[in-house]
């Protein structure tokens, strides 16, 4: 390559690294408005119908209403994380007749959302003449009082991860697969201890649940590596940047960062439900705040990555005899005698 001009090719990298940065979080981050939250409503069909028409008539298509019969089962759905909200109108009441309701939120859903709830429920009883009170279930501690921890947290483990993955192709250039595999997964273990250790034991941002948060954020760390090993394997240098692109400014913007996937582009949103920075987020906040519930599709995600990085490095890999096999060769001209 001509040395004028490697200059002018990095220039144009880094441009177009700078423009997936601000295309990705501009993109999914500027423009927030709510679609499809799922809010729970204790209410007879017909109030929930009513309510719903009203609630669109503001925001088309902010809110997924559905109808609990009771308090209980609704409570329930917040806690298993079925819904993000319960609305309660109170035993037999109807849609603008003046009784008491209750908003029941989850303060570890993110504040950015429960404050859009809350705006909007509470408009809405001001403008049926009812007054609605707000119960926060599973408020936020003190030490996370914004609910961005978790978010923080996976970006701070993701990141660590790939450089493990890539340092260890270095260090270790002729190790087998077998051996490979066996360094990534206790270099899972360590670095996902020594994060959780930060987090819970030194910060107290993620505490409470310190074995099981250990072991997803090990489960995350796994992912990450061993997918960036595999892709380093098979492209080279260009694999494994590629994959940090992928997790960093499209993966992190994708998971809604601190408003939460029901407030950007829908398509980003169902894009990121399958990217580890999404998922890990999500497992991190239900191990801390819910007590494990809703980890199945999470921890999927997680293993499937998981399971990709796996096979690309069992995956034959081309030698350079090979290659020089599968080449063509020009013929070799003619010599005169």
């Amino acid at each position: 390559m001509h040395e004028r001009r490697k200059p002018v090719i990095v220039m144009v990298v880094a441009s177009l690294i700078g423009m997936v940065f601000a295309g990705s979080f501009l993109g999914a981050l500027h423009h927030t408005r709510p679609h499809d939250v799922p809010v729970a409503v204790v209410a007879p069909e017909t109030d929930v119908h009513r309510l719903g028409v009203m609630l669109d008539r503001k925001e088309k298509g902010a809110f997924d209403l559905t109808a609990y019969a009771s308090q209980d089962k609704a409570r329930a759905a917040l806690l298993n994380r079925d819904v993000d909200a319960v609305f309660v109108l109170g035993d037999g009441s109807v849609v603008g007749q003046g009784q008491g309701a209750r908003l029941i939120v989850a303060g570890a859903n993110g504040r950015i959302e429960n404050g859009v709830l809350t705006e909007v429920f509470q408009g809405f009883g001001q403008a049926a003449g009812i007054q609605v009170a707000v119960e926060d279930v599973v408020p936020l501690p003190s030490d996370d009082n914004n609910g961005i921890s978790s978010i923080f947290f996976v970006v701070t483990t993701a990141i660590p991860a790939v450089i493990m993955a890539v340092l260890f192709a270095f260090a270790v250039p002729t190790a087998g697969v077998g051996r490979r595999l066996a360094l990534l997964l206790a270099g899972s273990v360590v670095l996902g201890g020594a994060n959780v250790l930060v987090a819970d034991a030194m910060l107290g941002a993620l505490a409470g649940a310190p074995w099981a948060l250990w072991g997803v954020t090990s489960l995350l760390v796994f992912a990450v590596a061993s997918f960036t090993a595999g892709t380093l394997r098979a492209a080279g240098p260009p694999g494994a940047g590629l994959t940090a692109l992928l997790l960093v400014p499209i993966g992190l913007p994708a998971s809604g960062g601190p408003m939460g996937p029901h407030f950007i582009p829908q398509w980003y949103a169902a894009c990121g439900e399958w990217l580890p920075p999404s998922a890990a987020i999500s497992a991190v906040r239900n191990v801390v705040y819910f007590h494990g519930n809703a980890l199945g599709r999470p921890l999927l995600v997680l293993g499937l990555w998981a399971a990709a990085g796996i096979a690309l490095l069992l995956a034959p890999k081309r030698t350079q005899k090979q290659r020089e096999t599968m080449t063509p060769t020009a013929p070799e001209p003619a010599t005169s005698t």
